[in-house]
């Protein structure tokens, strides 16, 4: 008969070699790519990342840079996609594949948001909320995606079981240095234009953006981010305003808008030009 420290040591060695032979070198490689993608932890299960397969791959295939460059690559499927824009780390953004285009989506909010979009700069700058549902990208990544290549922008609104659109061609954010200022070019949709239009009271486009803690607005009265609740492009204070909870405002179409998503992609003549 074996004495008992032989045979638990025979039990350890033989679980050790069962636990070893069944970890996944895929799993390991997976878990050692996340680690370097700046906003990993704003994803609730890293499985539902599209080119998983693709970011483990064991040859030298460069990042996307957007979603359009990942859709052009043969992933037409939205989702969650994991690119790297240029000069900073990896980032998961959502994709909207369109059959034609990839769109790179920048935020997402609905009327019975979770998020309470009343949040610092330093919050805003690197991002917030769940990126599968309702979110802020990050100010800081919105920029750096932007200055890449000529992008336009789209806004799609739900008023309502009344979905409508606003598109600017072109769609600049300037850096942290430079208050995250905003250019916008030339409106087209069916949403109306409160941002950029000479007919409202404010003018969002070329306006630094604003948060609780940095007001950067016009107004001299008030802090148009304190007392609205959300980070902005203000004037005085404003005319649209997607990032709150709840009044989700969009002034040519509603003042309760149900549902809001923006989205960027490069303007080039694949499909059609659109």
């Amino acid at each position: 008969m074996h004495p008992p420290n032989v045979l638990l040591a025979t039990v350890a060695i033989l679980f050790a070699s069962h636990v070893t032979s069944s970890v996944d070198p895929e799993d390991v490689l997976w878990r050692e790519r996340l680690a370097d993608v700046a906003n990993i932890d704003r994803v609730k299960n890293t499985s539902q990342i599209l080119n998983r397969f693709y970011a483990i791959g064991r040859t030298a295939i460069p990042y996307m840079r957007d979603c359009d460059e990942m859709f052009q690559t043969g992933h037409t499927e939205s989702g969650l996609y994991i690119i790297r824009p240029e000069n900073t780390r990896k980032l998961v953004v959502q994709c909207v594949m369109d059959g034609c285009n990839g769109w790179t989506v920048i935020q997402r909010n609905s009327f019975n948001t979770e998020l309470t979009w009343s949040e610092t700069w330093t919050t805003y700058k690197y991002g917030f909320g769940n990126l599968e549902a309702d979110h802020w990208l990050g100010t800081e990544y919105i920029s750096l995606i932007a200055r890449q290549k000529w992008y336009k922008v789209r806004i799609n609104l739900d008023a309502g079981n009344n979905h409508k659109y606003a598109e600017y061609d072109s769609f600049v954010l300037e850096d942290e240095s430079q208050g995250y200022r905003l250019h916008l070019g030339s409106y087209d949709g069916n949403a109306g234009d409160p941002l950029t239009s000479s007919q409202t009271k404010n003018l969002h486009d070329n306006m630094r953006f604003s948060c609780k803690d940095r007001d950067f607005d016009r107004s001299t009265l008030t802090n148009c981010a304190d007392v609205y609740g959300g980070g902005w492009w203000y004037d005085n204070c404003f005319d649209a305003q997607l990032n709150c909870k709840g009044g989700m405002n969009w002034g040519t179409l509603c003042k309760n808008c149900k549902k809001s998503v923006i989205m960027l992609k490069p303007i080039h003549m694949y499909c059609s030009r659109v």
